[in-house]
């Protein structure tokens, strides 16, 4: 899977939600559309970096394209995400 960086503006942030898997991700309304930002036990930094943003803010990152309806992209765990957007 190939994560490209997007230049978004996050106008929204929700409530960490648990995926079927027993990961967690925190969905995102964006310039971009819905996006689901992905965090485990292992690492939750991204979301909680998105967390603590004022809104709304610009990031840029890398984002892979989501297979169902319910998001534009997804963003995964292990990917660095750039405040603000370069």
């Amino acid at each position: 899977m190939q994560a490209d960086p997007k230049h978004l503006t996050v106008h929204a942030v929700g409530p960490i939600r648990a995926a079927e898997q027993g990961t967690e991700y925190l969905e995102c309304e964006t310039s971009l559309g819905t996006i689901a930002i992905l965090g485990s036990e292992r690492s939750r930094w991204n979301i909680g970096v998105v967390e603590a943003e004022e809104l709304p803010f610009e990031a840029v990152m890398f984002c892979v394209p989501a297979q169902s309806g319910a998001h534009a992209y997804w963003v995964p765990e292990e990917t660095t995400l750039f405040f603000p957007a370069i």
